[in-house]
């Protein structure tokens, strides 16, 4: 199918110290995108504000009420990037204004917020998709090797998601109890990584399998980062779950520190089948250089992100050079541009919002299971 002509208008919810400094670029860069304006809720914490003012000043947009800039007929498109708090009201609100939307993930802080996301745009009819790593090589080709039927049938699965951010080592030997409740998940310093990273692992095996969870037992750790205990959230989890036919899948997500992986992190994938075994890893094929240059060093501390979360808040750090993936994939690319074919000419959309709400219910179980140490049922 040809691309049509028309030119789709993006309104950004969400500003600087979000993923919207990112995804505002990839939006630009599609020629059949324009920004219109930035925007937020009257009521939008001051802080927010701010920060969604720098973004409408480094973009050269206007600063917008949410429910005015709803109203212009040139807007297609809300990226949404809010805090998780608020993301369930807003996104619901924009579908019942006719426009599209692309949302960060997590997609809610709970099963109950994302189901209303799913009733919203099912209502309205608008086209959904969450950020994910689906478009990734590794994770394409893990789902494409089990659809062939390479491996037999399909045993086990395991996704390794780990970030290599933040400065590791400061916390104090005290054990961190899992409370179970997640009401918050903002903080200017920190998130809960089981969810920040986790919800990657868990939405890449939901799309590879096309299974739902029935049961998991979950665990949760503290042992690297102080700005994670001073907020109590984790710095990692592990999940097992089985799922609905009774295969066994398994994550690990979370922040392990700058220096701990020559590039990002672990982004790996393992199918177990009953005719073979099958590894995909990002960071293969690979180039591995060893020269006389500075080894990579972590960057000072931002008072604002110590963690390494935003762009603008990382800027001009030392680049890691020592690993060279060599795939030549731009799968961020890819990731966009799959959203607006499905808008521009009817493409179907992988991380649907049915996708991307059942890892919001996977995580939240997983929190239970981790503080009560019990086994946890879904469906």
């Amino acid at each position: 199918m040809n691309m049509s002509s028309k030119t789709y208008g993006v309104l950004l919810v969400g500003g600087m110290r979000s993923h919207q400094e990112n995804y505002a670029l990839q939006f630009q860069a599609d020629p059949r995108c324009r920004l219109v304006a930035v925007a937020d809720q009257e009521d939008a914490p001051i802080d927010r504000v701010m920060l969604n003012q720098a973004l409408a000043d480094e973009l050269d947009l206007p600063y917008q009420n949410l429910e005015v800039a709803l109203e212009r007929t040139d807007v297609d498109i809300v990226s949404l990037c809010p805090e998780v708090e608020r993301r369930a009201e807003i996104a619901v609100r924009c579908a019942q204004a006719g426009k599209h939307l692309y949302l960060d993930k997590p997609l809610a802080l709970n099963s109950s917020s994302a189901s209303k996301i799913v009733s919203a745009v099912h209502e309205s009819g608008v086209k959904a998709q969450m950020f994910s790593n689906v478009h990734c090589n590794w994770a394409k080709e893990a789902k494409t090797t089990l659809e062939e039927g390479a491996i037999g049938q399909l045993r086990a699965i395991h996704c390794d998601i780990t970030f290599a951010k933040g400065h590791p080592g400061s916390v104090k030997q005290q054990r961190r109890i899992e409370s179970g409740k997640r009401s918050r998940y903002t903080f200017a310093e920190a998130k809960p990584e089981l969810f920040d990273i986790g919800v990657y692992a868990v939405s890449v095996i939901n799309w590879i399998t096309n299974q739902p969870v029935k049961s998991l037992v979950a665990t949760t750790g503290n042992y690297f980062f102080k700005e994670h205990l001073a907020y109590d959230v984790e710095d990692f989890g592990s999940i097992v779950m089985e799922l609905a036919d009774g295969t066994t899948a398994t994550i690990s997500s979370g922040r392990f520190g700058w220096t701990s992986h020559p590039l990002g992190g672990i982004q790996r994938i393992k199918l177990v089948g009953n005719a073979g075994i099958v590894n995909f890893d990002a960071n293969q094929p690979r180039l591995e250089v060893h020269a006389a240059e500075p080894s990579f060093q972590p960057p000072v501390p931002h008072p604002l992100d110590p963690m390494g979360m935003w762009s603008s808040t990382t800027n001009g750090i030392m680049q890691k050079n020592r690993w060279k993936p060599i795939s030549g994939q731009n799968w961020i690319e890819e990731e966009f541009r799959s959203f607006i074919d499905a808008i521009d000419i009817g493409t179907p959309i992988e991380m649907t919002v049915e996708l991307a709400a059942q890892s919001v219910e996977v995580i939240t179980a997983a929190y239970h299971s981790a503080a009560s140490g019990q086994t946890v049922n879904i469906t």
